[in-house]
């Protein structure tokens, strides 16, 4: 939603009530029964504004906006509510759903009069942008809202809030760190684990922590250390194709971004489901600032740390910190703890719980990862023929990595 946009004063979902196809629907369903005409245009005009959103039908969008939008039931994701506030759920979510089912008769009772009528069907607007499981949970609440009885909505909204939490973590995979607020990543690169030929043992202990985390065990921050191209990125990413469906979500956080970890840190802290922070392509300056707040949410503080909140971070860098010989302490400086200070920031990768080691691809592993990705994408090439290919195209490029099989293989495909 807008930064300028106020949302309604007293409603427990602002980006539902302020989403540009709420005001069409609303007014579509103060003309329940009526016949052709106003209820006609309002009806063209509600199927415009969800076809733009990329809404299916009402239900679908209202459903749709209660999971993910904003909500100040956020805060009770993972317990229960009080009883004044369920009440008003209760409320709010029958309201919604009276609207939603009023809209919809007024639609049929548009297009059933003046000889077929000239208002689209309100259903099969737009093709689903959500993920099947996502998709799953949209269901179950549209269902609801067109179905009777006033407990039915908010029974089955509640029942979401404590499995999938609110907000754009409900029904996406990835989201993305920006301006203190998560905003979904509609078309993720979700790799295929079994594009990495050769690396097993890294990705056997990057799934155990994982699989730690969504257990809801101390799971420990994750350093992905390896030569450009080995995989590390990639191994992070192919995480939420794995887990998604199991409650992980990835946040995507640039280096830059670090001094908000402590807000991000206690936005999802709440949440009924597991957070994999992930900062690719993490170095420092010996004179940059920012690694503080990294280093406060490693060490800990005085504020509990979340168990389901894990960082991982991948960097070409084993120790992070960029060290010349030129920033060594000069011994006639007067600085006498200055050594202490040198360390300090050289030990930053050692307050990582798990590092993990990419091992950099020789011959025998690039030509098993180009082997393996050719076979994905369908490339007709006998195994020789594609080898002494490959090999030339290492050499006139990048060498040997996962990243130069990935990018002779597309070659390949575009006809290059």
């Amino acid at each position: 939603m807008p930064t300028d946009v106020r949302p309604p004063t007293g409603s427990l979902f602002p980006d539902l009530m302020n989403a540009p196809w709420w005001a069409p629907l609303e007014a579509l369903s103060r003309h329940a029964g009526a016949a052709g005409g106003r209820a006609d245009e309002l009806t063209l005009d509600l199927a415009v504004a969800l076809a733009v959103a990329g809404h299916a039908d009402p239900a679908t969008a209202a459903a749709t906006d209660l999971l993910s939008g904003r909500s100040v039931l956020a805060e009770y994701a993972g317990r229960p509510l009080p009883g004044g506030l369920a009440a008003l759920v209760r409320r709010e979510l029958a309201r919604v759903a009276d609207v939603v089912r009023r809209a919809g008769a007024a639609a049929r009772s548009a297009g059933s009069h003046g000889g077929g009528g000239t208002a689209p069907h309100l259903s099969e607007l737009a093709e689903g942008r959500l993920e099947p499981w996502a998709a799953t949970h949209v269901a179950r609440l549209a269902e609801a809202l067109t179905a009777t009885g006033e407990a039915a909505p908010s029974a089955v909204y509640l029942d979401l809030l404590g499995t999938v939490g609110s907000g754009p973590v409900a029904l996406h995979a990835v989201t993305r760190w920006r301006s203190g607020r998560l905003e979904p990543v509609l078309h993720p690169d979700l790799p295929d684990w079994a594009t990495l030929v050769g690396l097993e043992g890294p990705l056997g202990s990057l799934a155990r922590n994982t699989e730690t985390l969504l257990a809801g065990g101390r799971a420990n921050d994750c350093l992905l250390y390896g030569a450009r191209g080995s995989g590390k990125s990639t191994a992070v990413r192919g995480l939420a194709r794995r887990y998604a469906e199991g409650g992980l979500r990835l946040v995507e956080l640039q280096p830059e971004q670090l001094d908000s970890l402590p807000e991000l840190v206690e936005l999802l802290r709440p949440q009924p489901l597991g957070f994999v922070l992930f900062v690719d392509d993490l170095a420092f300056e010996a004179d940059d600032g920012r690694y503080r707040p990294l280093k406060s949410l490693l060490e800990g503080g005085v504020t509990h740390r979340p168990e389901n909140v894990a960082l991982y971070a991948t960097s070409n860098r084993r120790h992070l910190v960029r060290e010349r010989l030129r920033d060594r302490p000069d011994p006639l400086d007067d600085d006498v703890h200055a050594w202490d200070t040198h360390h300090e920031r050289l030990a930053l990768a050692d307050r990582f719980g798990l590092v993990i080691t990419f091992p950099a691809a020789d011959q025998r592993a690039y030509l098993e990862v180009v082997r393996a990705l050719a076979a994905e994408s369908g490339v007709g090439a006998k195994d020789t023929e594609l080898d002494e290919l490959a090999l030339r195209f290492a050499e006139w490029n990048n060498g040997y990595s996962g990243r130069a099989a990935r990018q002779f293989v597309d070659t390949l495909l575009s006809g290059l």
